[in-house]
């Protein structure tokens, strides 16, 4: 009789195109969405200088450092902002804006913290029914 394989670990995430969850390995950088078949990076960036597209899509982490500037749509997970974001956001999870950071665009998202000298110019939208909202498994 063969061994088994060892278990895989896996872990949920929102595609951040068609916001349907999906199960992924833990150790994926990227997949293909199996519902709308659109390639899903899942793995953390940091924005170090200025970085301009269409779309940022990402279901992991964008930290946005001091001096940087994005400007995209952004669909994540969790955005962190010390440096500055042009387009509008979305995320899962949360958006955290630092003393320096600054959003020009529309903010929707579960949870929002804002420091001293952060600043949003755009409409804000804040709590569950504001944030990309899995639809099904």
């Amino acid at each position: 009789m063969a061994p088994k394989p060892p278990p895989v670990e896996s872990r949920y995430v929102v595609c951040a195109h068609c916001e349907n969850r999906l199960e992924i390995s833990a150790s994926a950088m990227s997949v293909n969405c199996r519902h709308c078949n659109q390639r899903l990076i899942v793995e953390d960036m940091k924005i170090k200088a200025y970085h301009a597209v269409v779309r940022l899509a990402t279901a992991g982490r964008v930290e946005v450092v001091k001096n940087a500037q994005l400007v995209a749509e952004v669909r994540v997970s969790e955005l962190v902002v010390n440096g500055t974001v042009q387009g509008n956001v979305r995320t899962t999870h949360r958006v955290v804006v630092g003393k320096k950071g600054r959003i020009v665009g529309d903010v929707s998202s579960p949870l929002l913290s804002v420091a001293p000298g952060g600043e949003i110019t755009g409409s804000v939208r804040i709590g569950a029914a504001a944030a990309l909202q899995p639809r099904g498994s």
